[in-house]
């Protein structure tokens, strides 16, 4: 019963939008929506099932998806046998669960027929230039959370500040990142500055445990939420988009303890 109302439900969209949309432009609009989910985070299952939902709603009676963390490949065939393949190359994600939420609502309203395919780029463009909250607040939160994680794992009041400063000034690198500076040469640029911020501070008295110091900033860099998305992506059965995520974690993972052991070499010749 509950198939055949989605059928009727699909079938009622299929006569309202075939007529006007091509195959290419459909495809064009969904791939526009599941790149920006790719984007911001979005895991692969998602994006293929957001992508395949929205030709289905539009008139396809056969699509094909695959996407991995940087690639994105889709193909559909319409009912009067037209076909249109696309591929969608991405270089650069961030975890944005914002802007991921508001691309599941532009997605959700296009398959129920709420906004028409040409309002798309429109809601898209709104979507990634709408900021939920001011820029400081990252930056507080990346002091509050190296402070927090410094007493959590066992510091006091003076390592929980001397964590929190440091976190402030890995908070700022995060946000204001060099853009033609490599990724992962930029982890180990943050990791070096939070551990030598946090060696500086104990040195001169602020902190007492510089276990606990480094512990809380390295928290902020840590890619937990990486690594999460890898093991999810395993447990979908997308074994090709975990194992390089999970490979792109643990060379994260890598980088910051790299920067921190030069910053600890460093330090230790110094002074």
């Amino acid at each position: 019963m509950f198939k055949k109302k989605i059928k009727a439900q699909s079938d009622e969209n299929t006569l309202i939008n075939t007529s006007v949309y091509t195959a290419d432009y459909i495809l064009g609009k969904a791939l526009d929506i599941g790149e920006n989910i790719l984007r911001c985070g979005g895991e692969s299952h998602r994006i293929e099932d957001t992508i395949e939902r929205i030709c289905t709603a539009y008139g396809a009676v056969h699509t094909d998806v695959f996407a991995l963390p940087s690639l994105v490949v889709a193909g559909i065939r319409m009912a009067d046998g037209t076909t249109a393949s696309q591929v969608r190359r991405v270089y650069k994600t961030s975890n944005n669960m914002y802007k991921l939420d508001e691309m599941n609502s532009i997605s959700r309203e296009v398959c129920s027929g709420a906004i028409s395919l040409e309002d798309v780029e429109d809601k898209i463009y709104t979507a990634l230039h709408t900021k939920p909250f001011p820029k400081y607040l990252s930056i507080v939160g990346g002091i509050i959370a190296a402070g927090g994680f410094a007493v959590f794992f066992g510091g006091n009041l003076w390592d929980a500040l001397a964590a929190a400063i440091a976190g402030f000034f890995v908070s700022v690198m995060n946000r204001h990142k060099i853009k033609l500076m490599n990724k992962m040469l930029y982890t180990v640029a943050q990791s070096f500055v939070g551990a030598i911020c946090g060696l500086l501070l104990v040195h001169f008295g602020i902190g007492q445990n510089i276990d606990m110091v480094m512990i809380g900033t390295i928290m902020l860099l840590i890619p937990g939420l990486a690594f999460g998305n890898a093991v999810r992506d395993l447990l979908f059965g997308d074994t090709v988009s975990g194992i390089i995520q999970l490979v792109q974690a643990v060379l994260t993972a890598v980088m910051v303890a790299f920067g921190y052991i030069v910053a600890i070499m460093f330090f230790g010749v110094v002074f």
